[in-house]
């Protein structure tokens, strides 16, 4: 396990002027830690200014320009950040599967090529071409220390994971030292007195995941009103959700997605499908009734789901009081999790 000592710095590593769920929880981690008496820092990584977001600057947090290379300090790295392992040589290190999907998807350019075709064949070649070009074209940019998964699972690191999808990889590809450091949405979402009366007839979606199968259900119900959230503020979204019977997500879930948590905080009723975290129930806790693999279910099938569940609002709804009752309570087992780990 991680050493703590009184005097440790940790050190989150984070894209610089990125506002995602995903950054928003590595500052929730960092602020936690100063709030809690630890000296922890964000290591903003990126082209962009070094500057804490607008939407962040509600978080208690410390920018650290560079990291000190001392046992005592621990380091923090996302999926996406597992290259700079080998920067520092004494610090202990903490790699945070937040998600396992985008891992090969940012990793593609310095993960080996065995690993990229076992997830997915089309990435590996993707990946195979874009190396021969760099190779022969671009030689100053062609990765010079690859990574395997076998080589990550030999480190002497701590694995935690943010989903049970990712628990289940890490089991399965055989890394040792596993613990749960998992997530919450964020307080301005969590309203536990929604109002479930007048509620309207939306469906509400994410075009930017999942959008070529959802626009099939789309076209097949040109009578129902359909909202992408997008180009919205905060208030705004939340205000949607409050007025909609119905979210559906058909995306592939990498990690344990805010979005569906998010609306079922809110009143709405949830539609996945069945990728990623979605397959799992500790993720997305709902039952399965409202769950189709895309790639098995018909089309017909899922739009008669849909349309019960808009007439029958105030019966479905109620389909959903456990998995409202989990997210509420996830800010606390985040915090918990952290303390055993850090604290």
């Amino acid at each position: 396990m991680i050493k703590v000592y009184p005097d440790s710095k940790i050190y989150v590593y984070c894209p610089a002027g990125l506002v995602t769920g995903g950054a928003e929880l590595l500052h929730q981690l960092v602020s936690f830690l100063n709030d809690n008496d630890r000296n922890a820092y964000i290591v903003y990584c990126g082209d962009k200014r070094h500057v804490l977001p607008d939407d962040y600057k509600c978080y208690n947090i410390k920018i650290a320009e560079s990291v000190v290379n001392d046992e005592k300090n621990i380091e923090v790295f996302s999926e996406v950040f597992f290259e700079y392992v080998y920067n520092n040589n004494l610090t202990q290190k903490f790699f945070w599967w937040l998600s396992v999907d985008n891992f090969y998807l940012c990793s593609a350019r310095f993960l080996a090529l065995k690993d990229l075709f076992r997830f997915d064949m089309s990435l590996g070649f993707k990946a195979l071409l874009k190396r021969i070009y760099f190779l022969f074209f671009r030689h100053k940019d062609f990765p010079t220390k690859i990574i395997s998964i076998n080589m990550l699972r030999k480190m002497n690191v701590v694995n935690g994971y943010q989903s049970e999808y990712a628990q289940n990889y890490l089991q399965k590809m055989g890394f040792k030292e596993v613990v749960a450091l998992k997530d919450f949405i964020n307080i301005d979402y969590l309203n536990s007195d929604f109002d479930s009366r007048n509620r309207k007839n939306i469906i509400l979606f994410n075009p930017k995941k999942g959008f070529s199968f959802t626009k099939k259900i789309i076209l097949k119900t040109p009578d129902l009103q359909w909202i992408p959230i997008q180009g919205m503020s905060r208030r705004q979204v939340i205000d949607l959700m409050g007025e909609a019977k119905l979210y559906v997500d058909f995306g592939n879930h990498p990690g344990k997605d805010r979005l569906p948590r998010e609306c079922a905080a809110n009143g709405c009723c949830i539609i996945t499908g069945m990728r990623g975290s979605a397959a799992f129930f500790e993720d997305v806790m709902i039952p399965n009734k409202y769950k189709f693999d895309e790639y098995k279910s018909s089309i017909s099938d899922i739009v008669k789901t849909i349309r019960w569940t808009l007439d029958n609002y105030d019966v479905a709804i109620s389909d959903f009081q456990m998995y409202r009752t989990k997210i509420s309570l996830e800010k606390k087992e985040f915090e918990n999790q952290i303390s055993r780990i850090f604290l």
